[in-house]
Parts: C-alpha cells; sequence; structure tokens
C-alpha cells in the first residue's frame, strides 16, 4: 500500500539549516529540541551538566536517567541529546520503505525527526566509534501476553524507528532502543551520588592507594556498612574520611573501583564489589 505524499515545509527545512549553523557558530552543540519548545504534559530536565560544559534538555524522566548512565559509560567522549536527522533523507527512507513518516496528520507535513542520543565513544586504538540511541518506557512499546511471550506494540512507533535505523546505518552508526529496563532509577541514583565527586583533583598513585585500601578492607568484611570502609581506609591510608568519600565516589564514577551497582549505594548499608 502507497501512502499519501508527506511533504516537508520551508519553516521545517529552515528550522533544521537554523540549527545547523548555531552548533557551528556556536562552537559547541545544541539540541535541536528544548525544554521550551516541548508543550507536552510530563516531566522535562533543563540541566548544566558538568562533564560536558553545557546546557542539556531532556524530555522525560527516562531520558534523564538515560542521559546520566549513558555519560558515564567507559570511554564516552560526548553525548549529543535531541539530535535532529536530515528530513529530506528521513523522507526519502520512508518512501522507499513505504513507511509513514512522522507528520502533522492534518496538514500531511513532515516533522524533523530526531535520535534521544548520539554517543561518541573512544576505541582502544584511540579511533572514534559513534552509537545512536532512541528511549522509549518499555510498555510504549512492547506488551507482555498471557503466555510469557512479548511482542510489540504502537506500529508507528516502530515504524520511526526503522527509518532511524536506516538513517544510521548509511552513516555506518549502530542504532540502539533502549528502555527504563537498561537505564534503571538504582544506576541513575547511584550516578548522581557519585558525580558529587566529579572534578575531584587527585593523583593517580593517591587513587591506586585509596583503591587497594579499600578492596582489603572488603575482602576482610564484606559485609560490612560503607561507612565502616571509609573509616577503614580512613585509617589505613591517614586520610580525613570525607576525603576517603570523594575518592570512592571519583573512582565509582570512573570505573576504578569495581563496585556493583545494581543497588542503591548508601553509607548505612553494605556495598558489594566484583572481584
Amino acid at each position: 500500500m502507497r501512502h499519501k505524499q508527506i511533504l516537508a515545509s520551508t519553516e521545517v527545512i529552515k528550522s533544521l539549516n537554523d540549527w545547523k549553523r548555531d552548533i557551528v557558530k556556536s562552537g559547541r552543540y545544541i539540541p535541536f529540541i528544548t525544554v521550551r519548545k516541548v508543550n507536552k504534559i510530563g516531566r522535562r530536565h533543563w540541566i548544566f551538566c558538568p562533564r560536558q560544559k553545557r546546557q542539556v534538555h531532556l524530555l522525560s524522566d527516562g531520558e534523564f536517567r538515560a542521559y546520566k548512565i549513558l555519560l558515564w559509560k567507559p570511554n564516552v567522549i560526548s553525548v549529543e541529546e535531541q539530535f535532529a536527522l536530515d528530513i529530506d533523507e528521513t523522507l526519502d527512507i520512508a518512501v522507499a520503505a513505504n513507511l509513514i513518516h512522522p507528520r502533522d496528520w492534518k496538514t500531511n507535513l513532515a516533522h524533523v525527526m530526531t535520535t534521544d542520543f548520539v554517543v561518541t565513544i573512544r576505541l582502544d586504538d584511540y579511533s572514534q566509534k559513534r552509537i545512536a540511541y532512541t528511549f522509549k518506557y518499555w510498555d510504549q512499546i512492547f506488551k507482555r501476553l498471557d503466555n510469557g511471550n512479548v511482542e510489540r506494540i504502537k506500529a508507528r512507533t516502530w515504524q520511526k524507528f526503522a527509518i532511524e535505523r536506516e538513517y544510521w546505518r548509511k552513516r555506518n552508526v549502530e542504532y540502539r532502543v533502549i528502555t527504563e529496563l537498561d537505564t534503571t532509577k538504582i544506576s541513575a541514583w547511584n550516578i548522581e551520588y557519585f558525580e558529587l565527586a566529579h572534578d575531584l583533583v587527585a593523583s593517580a598513585d593517591e587513587l591506586k592507594e585509596f583503591g587497594q585500601a579499600f578492596i582489603k578492607s572488603w575482602i576482610e568484611e564484606p559485609r560490612a556498612e560503607l561507612q565502616d570502609h571509609f573509616e577503614s581506609v580512613q585509617h589505613r591510608v591517614n586520610t580525613p574520611y570525607q576525603r576517603v568519600q570523594s575518592l570512592f565516589q571519583y573512582s565509582c564514577l570512573h570505573h576504578l573501583l569495581p563496585v556493583k551497582t545494581d543497588k542503591y549505594i548508601r553509607l548505612f548499608r553494605a556495598v558489594e564489589l566484583s572481584l
């Protein structure tokens, strides 16, 4: 079945071109969609990112958590949110695959498609790789059947994913759809705790000494509360308690300490290591 032709308005094309020029002019990334432009009901997050040193616009709690988790993955260089796709190309992809391009259903004019996150990572050989991510809540795109199987729902949404996937494939960029099951509240909460020490200044020797002392403390008392390990390390390395806590946060944030983050990290709870 062939769909009625969907076109892009001159205003939409202008907004896309303005976005590209603004990025070049400012010398830094600017999201195509900002919190101010979104009128839908729901929680939005307009934050200053301490790592990327810029304003970040996230359109749901799920996107906020996904951003935090993606940002601090090992070897991540940058995370670009609300990334606009070239509308001429996405329209061509939709026509070729007989898919319905996102549009205003009243006017049949196309919307600019965006990918939630485009992440640039550094590989072991120091080359770079980009990965595109779309975030959706699980129950918005899947349904669990009575027999336990899972099926896709919202065909229009999956058509959008198909257009995005092909768009990024043409650029040799991997495309992934993630949900809150991949970016849990617990993991994001822990990262926010670790992030308190993101700007800590510490030498490699100090971090190594702290890490060895913490692991020794944990091996001796794996069921001890986190605050007890801090006190133990404080005496082992002759460092103030607050400094020890900051070293722990920094080490976890940068994956220097093998701490499990599938449970809330709290001072009065035991912590688990993957050794």
